[in-house]
């Protein structure tokens, strides 16, 4: 039995989003201490929350109760961390790939409304492929036609809707051809996005800066350098394996624009 000192507690995950490790509790802690044991388990002091005249709280600021968390569990978790930040790549390199046949290419656009209200654009039309060459938006109101037009010219996206003469609620888009030069620019924006997600530390998602934060929490410890080298070679290991895969999700990208 190893008795380490780990300091940071706090960790994040998802796409942008802030949790908490099952085991670690929302609020301040002072470490009392930190042990593996033969079931590889950490333990973690927490503050008591009692109400104490100012010198009882300085006598007191070593004193903690204690709770117990798996480092299994932990590297369980560390594990859904890197698999999202694929998921998250996937997400936005699917989008890329589509480019303006994505029917999801208007959904951020603001439209102005003869009342002289915003409406997001969800809220007020839908969008759906046509075959390989037409974008249908379906226009809920037929008042609000026109504006949605307008929306979409004013979007700079170099697409022309035409309201269909027999039903003023449908807009066909016409979608340009793949060139050469339209491809070239998706590789190096599909380039541009997957050095983002596995080598950036600007992005907190990426698969580089998961490593990084992980790596600073394991060597914060004091201890046995046995344990926390096999820590180490855990999270090297997850982060390895999620490099190798999000390097064959972009070799499948790039053969699907080439």
């Amino acid at each position: 039995m190893i008795s380490i000192y780990l300091m940071k507690h706090l960790l994040m995950s998802g796409c942008g989003h802030a949790t908490y490790l099952p085991g670690f509790v929302r609020s301040t802690y002072t470490l009392k201490s930190v042990r593996f044991f033969s079931g590889s388990h950490i333990i973690f002091g927490k503050r008591k929350k009692t109400k104490k005249s100012r010198t009882e709280k300085i006598q007191s600021t070593a004193e903690s109760t204690v709770e117990e968390l798996d480092t299994q569990q932990f590297l369980l978790n560390a594990s859904k961390e890197f698999e999202k930040s694929i998921e998250c790549y996937s997400k936005e390199a699917t989008q890329l790939k589509m480019g303006k046949s994505n029917p999801k290419i208007f959904d951020h656009l603001k439209v102005q409304l003869s009342n002289k209200k915003t409406a997001n654009f969800q809220q007020i039309a839908q969008t759906v492929m046509k075959g390989n060459k037409f974008l249908n938006v379906t226009v809920f109101d037929p008042n609000d036609t026109k504006h949605v037009v307008s929306a979409i010219l004013g979007a700079n996206l170099n697409l022309n809707p035409v309201v269909d003469p027999k039903n003023p609620q449908l807009l066909k888009v016409l979608l340009p051809n793949s060139t050469k030069e339209l491809k070239e620019k998706q590789l190096k924006r599909l380039k541009e996005l997957t050095d983002n997600y596995k080598t950036s530390h600007n992005n907190r998602n990426s698969l580089a800066s998961l490593r990084n934060k992980y790596m600073k929490q394991i060597k914060a410890a004091e201890g046995s350098q046995d344990a926390i080298k096999k820590l180490e070679n855990s999270i090297e290991k997850v982060y390895r394996s999620n490099a190798d895969q999000l390097s064959k999700r972009y070799k499948n990208f790039s053969n699907s624009v080439k």
